[in-house]
């Protein structure tokens, strides 16, 4: 089925035996005038009870956020201008989830523009990182926007503050020259921000939540320091705006098929969106994983967004996939390409969303921002609350309070196996680290999937030995595999890890950080932060009852520790 209006991207969903379930939905859709009431913000397609009605209706402001921000291009543009003048050399992006996932895109699919500044983005605890970002730029010529929504969200915060007293040691007090902040009116960061004196503060709107926020300040103003044609980018928005509906019945309504499409999928037990795209717009993947995984995957239901998992043959896939492909019409990308086909020959529901370019990147975020809302009122729950999130950060915040009373992180319990410098907590048992993967793995089911939750510092190194083990689960369990680094994953897919169906595995790995770095104004330094957030996390898990693995690396070293647990993991799943 093709669904394309000719100014927006081609659509096509190949959904085989699920059609007729699908198209009775969109009838029934139909028959109520979803796409009116969608428009109006009726509550009531989503959830009955009427406090939740009210909260969604509060959090429907992105639906017109491109049109709000189009006369605003100017005045974004001007600023960045400003900011080039000034003798500027660099731009690093501070923040978590919502605001960091679409600057890091848009790093990704465009090149920088020709009189725009290089960008770099910042969004997780790890020391080492944060060293690396230090150690990367002029700190002087850097300009850091400290990106945070609710002004309070304890990463972003702590970045500002680091980078701030650096800057403080070499321009006193023209320190604030650097920064800028985006968040909503009235957070306590507009304050802060005003006392420092940071060169702008950019207010972003209340009524777009995090996820949603693509195409408001937070994804915009990072575009243009880079030098994207945003006016461009937020009409191709407005395209598809209105070929959803937004003035007016369509006949067509794109976002309308695709979220259908996927929430009767997932009722039928297709609830893992297996996202396939060139590596140009890998990136898409860490986007989409927690638009969608945050709005749908709550009170036990949900759709499981996957980016990065190895695409193969239909031998390894179980009954519970649907694949996306994105890419480009000028781009070939034959291999993605034939291995859709082919699992699409086999029986798996495909869609496939082909782009003219990299600008219509804004239409897509707008299109699966309306297809993700729209799946969550198949499955009839809110997308704009996350309920669970916050207990992984309750349980942070209580281990940070004994740090900050006692000095240190509580001792930790005992481990069921230390080998080779690695300690393996866990529920299952055995006399080595072979017979403990294998316990682990045993207790998988069909339907389910790997998460690993990597508390370690990125490198390409490190992602490729990650996708090893991605590849071996997926080849050996014929379950599908999801990787996340924390805290990153934490604003985004953690959601749907505690809230979410209980069809996950958990292996969370650890380190020491050998090389740390103080946090001005607290008593522990970025690596004492990331393990209480690693382990505020496992208890959160285990609180839901989840099954997890944690492998601490300790003295093994990062890069020598996830390879001696892929050696154990080789063995255990032969």
């Amino acid at each position: 089925m093709e669904t394309s209006p000719s100014n927006i991207s081609d659509m096509t969903l190949q959904l085989g035996a699920y059609q007729a379930a699908i198209d009775a939905k969109l009838q029934d859709f139909k028959a109520r005038n979803f796409t009116a009431g969608f428009w109006q913000k009726q509550a009531d397609l989503w959830v009955q009870d009427a406090e939740a009605q009210q909260s969604l209706r509060s959090f429907m402001g992105w639906l017109r956020v491109a049109e709000t921000m189009l006369p605003r291009v100017g005045e974004i543009e001007e600023f960045a201008r400003e900011v080039k003048a000034a003798g500027f050399q660099h731009v690093v992006v501070m923040g978590m989830g919502g605001s960091t996932m679409t600057p890091i895109v848009f790093r990704q699919a465009f090149q920088q523009g020709p009189d725009a500044l290089p960008l770099s983005v910042l969004d997780t605890t790890n020391p080492g990182t944060v060293r690396e970002i230090e150690e990367s730029v002029p700190l002087a010529q850097t300009l850091f926007v400290v990106a945070s929504k609710s002004g309070t969200t304890a990463e972003p915060l702590a970045f500002g503050d680091y980078f701030y007293a650096r800057l403080k040691e070499i321009k006193g007090d023209k320190a604030g020259e650097n920064f800028v902040a985006i968040t909503d009116p009235g957070s306590k960061f507009v304050t802060q921000a005003t006392e420092e004196g940071y060169r702008r503060i950019f207010l972003n709107f209340a009524e777009v939540g995090g996820r949603f926020s693509a195409l408001s300040y937070f994804g915009l103003v990072p575009a243009a320091l880079y030098g994207i044609d945003i006016k461009t980018l937020l009409e191709r928005a407005i395209d598809m705006m209105r070929a959803t509906g937004s003035e007016g019945d369509v006949e067509q309504n794109p976002g309308l098929e695709l979220g259908v499409a996927l929430g009767v999928l997932a009722q039928q037990g297709r609830d893992k969106l297996t996202l396939v795209v060139p590596d140009t717009i890998s990136d898409f993947g860490l986007w989409l994983e927690q638009l969608v995984a945050e709005s749908t995957g709550k009170e036990g239901k949900g759709i499981m967004p996957l980016a990065g998992d190895p695409l193969n043959g239909p031998e390894v896939y179980g009954q519970d996939r649907v694949f996306v492909y994105v890419g480009f019409e000028n781009q070939p990308d034959e291999q993605n390409r034939q291995k859709v086909a082919a699992l699409q020959a086999a029986g798996h529901p495909v869609v496939t969303i082909l782009m003219r370019d990299a600008l219509d990147l804004g239409a897509e975020f707008f299109r699966w921002e309306v297809a993700t809302a729209i799946a969550t009122a198949v499955l009839e729950i809110n997308p704009f609350d996350q309920p669970n999130v916050q207990a992984a950060k309750t349980a942070t915040d209580q281990l940070m309070k004994v740090v900050v009373e006692k000095g240190s992180l509580p001792e930790e319990s005992t481990p069921v196996l230390q080998e080779n410098g690695l300690a393996y907590y866990t529920n299952v048992s055995g006399g080595n680290a072979v017979e403990v993967l294998r316990a682990f793995f045993g207790q998988s089911k069909p339907g389910n999937f790997l998460c690993i939750q990597a508390y370690l510092q990125e490198s390409e190194a490190l992602n490729q030995e990650l996708q090893e083990v991605r590849s071996l689960v997926q080849q050996h369990m014929h379950i599908a595999t999801a990787s996340g680094y924390g805290p990153r994953f934490l604003h985004s897919t953690g959601q749907y890890h505690k809230g979410g169906p209980d069809n996950g595995l958990f292996l969370q790995i650890t380190t020491d950080h050998a090389q740390d770095l103080p946090l001005p104004g607290r008593p522990y330094t970025f690596g004492t932060f990331q393990n209480a957030q690693a382990a505020g996390d496992l208890k959160a898990l285990q609180d839901y009852n989840r099954r997890t693995l944690r492998v601490h690396l300790g003295s093994a070293g990062e890069a020598q520790g996830v390879s001696t647990l892929l050696t154990a993991l080789r063995e255990a799943l032969a």
